[in-house]
């Protein structure tokens, strides 16, 4: 029938302008893309506006461990015994130990060694020294004076005591107190990030936190024999610092 046609072509028409119009939004997805200040319902990537920042807090503590190593050093013309001699200073070293009450599990065997020693012109043997080194670990950091002096009195002539460090192992204390600085310091930038831009400080939506130690210093080296005289070494344990990096993120309302 001749009156249908404009009727068809009209249909045809819109078909074709919902297709293209479909076609643009599929091409061009940012048209439907919500503002950036606006949250999307549902979605994690999208969040609302907040303040991220990032605090710093340091506490001390007196080190709780000392650890040392002491060996013993003894030279004569034979191998076996030079091997023999140090033996011999290394039990008498240990037996020290015990008296001090060091646990067995605080004193290793780091070292056994014997090299050959050389005449003024270093072409002849002249004797062998043998070498006996214990890396040991004090625990009670008050009586560690005595126990220095009491195995360099064991070892005798043969003892040579060397890398004396102190270390915190019980941080959690400290750790506590440099992580609540830490976090105290952050929220006095965020409320005054929050003041400049007229807002408040919402929720914390999450934190991240590093934990650090300085480097111990150097240990000291004292190849040379020790002598106490009998008494007890002075030592002085310092302080370790902990310190407590954190970054923090609010929302704002």
């Amino acid at each position: 029938m001749p009156g249908r046609r404009p009727l068809r072509a009209l249909l045809a028409a819109v078909a074709v302008l919902g297709l293209a119009t479909a076609l643009a939004l599929v091409l061009r997805p940012d048209a439907v893309r919500a503002a950036p200040d606006e949250p999307v319902p549902g979605d994690p990537a999208v969040t609302t506006s907040g303040v991220e920042v990032g605090g710093v807090g340091t506490a001390t503590g007196t080190p709780d461990v000392l650890r040392f190593t002491v060996g013993v050093e003894v030279s004569a013309d034979g191998v076996d015994a030079a091997l023999t001699g140090a033996d011999d200073a290394a039990r008498k070293v240990i037996r020290a130990l015990r008296d001090a009450h060091v646990p067995e599990k605080d004193v290793q065997t780091a070292n056994v060694s014997v090299y050959p020693r050389y005449g003024d012109q270093g072409e002849r043997i002249t004797g062998y020294t043998a070498r006996h080194d214990l890396s040991v670990t004090l625990r009670d950091v008050g009586s560690a004076g005595a126990v220095l002096a009491s195995v360099a009195d064991a070892g005798g002539d043969a003892a040579r005591i060397d890398g004396i460090s102190y270390a915190l192992e019980d941080d959690a204390a400290v750790q506590a107190e440099a992580r609540a600085a830490a976090f105290a310091d952050a929220e006095r930038r965020a409320k005054q990030y929050a003041e400049l831009t007229g807002r408040e400080l919402g929720d914390v939506l999450w934190v991240r936190e590093n934990v650090s130690t300085p480097a111990p210093p150097m240990p000291y080296a004292a190849e040379a024999a020790v002598d106490s005289g009998g008494g007890s070494l002075a030592l002085q344990p310092g302080s370790t610092a902990v310190t407590v990096t954190t970054e923090v993120r609010w929302s704002l309302r």
